[in-house]
């Protein structure tokens, strides 16, 4: 595992988390760990609710990927190159 060193932190912040970790009856450092797995995950929650509300919107639609694959190629060539 990988080590985080934080310079600079505020003394009433360093309180407020260590406040915050005695409340849940755990470390300062299990606290810190934990806010950064929270927002690791959030970013990977954020994407797969997305995920699932485009699932969600295109089922049952008649969507051909070849074709729409196709055009999204033709536009972004003819972004790149122009219309000659």
């Amino acid at each position: 595992m990988g080590q985080l060193l934080i310079r600079n932190v505020p003394d009433h912040e360093i309180a407020e988390l260590k406040a915050q970790a005695e409340r849940e009856r755990i470390s300062l450092e299990q606290r810190l760990r934990n806010l950064v797995a929270e927002a690791a995950r959030k970013e990977q929650d954020a994407f797969w609710e997305l995920a699932a509300r485009m699932r969600e919107a295109t089922r049952g639609a008649d969507i051909d990927v070849d074709a729409t694959i196709r055009e999204g190629r033709e536009e972004r060539d003819r972004a790149i190159i122009g219309d000659l």
